[in-house]
């Protein structure tokens, strides 16, 4: 189990790296959102964040910055809906996580997920692009 944590003054907080599906950008701090939908208010800005869960840097760190106010974790991934402009994160069970975000940011992940995709597929197969 990865886990992180974030000291304050006052307190420690334990993050499970493996759970996060999103973190939140909320002025100075963060709201970390697990896939169970459980939430965590961190007294840390986003950038923060995001730079710890780099540094945990291993095979199965997956997450990406989407825009100034969220990073999500990829690996979490169900829908891109543009039409809706909402991006949903589940870990294939019973949990879900809907986000509304802009739509060229949703664009902008969307062809990059595709493009990977594509990527991966010629390596499989052995074609060049």
């Amino acid at each position: 189990m990865n886990k992180l944590y974030f000291n304050t003054r006052d307190e420690l907080t334990c993050i499970d790296i493996n759970l996060v599906a999103a973190v939140q950008a909320d002025g100075n701090y963060s709201k970390v959102i697990y896939v169970t939908q459980k939430e965590i208010i961190l007294t840390h800005g986003i950038s923060k964040v995001e730079e710890a869960l780099k540094l945990c840097n291993d095979s199965h760190n997956t997450f990406v910055r989407l825009g100034r106010s969220v990073v999500i974790n990829h690996a979490f991934l169900q829908k891109i809906d543009l039409q809706k402009s909402v991006l949903v994160l589940g870990d294939g069970q019973k949990n879900e996580i809907k986000l509304s975000l802009p739509k060229q940011v949703l664009k902008t992940y969307r062809e990059a997920v595709i493009k990977k995709i594509e990527i991966q597929g010629s390596k499989r197969y052995g074609r060049d692009n």
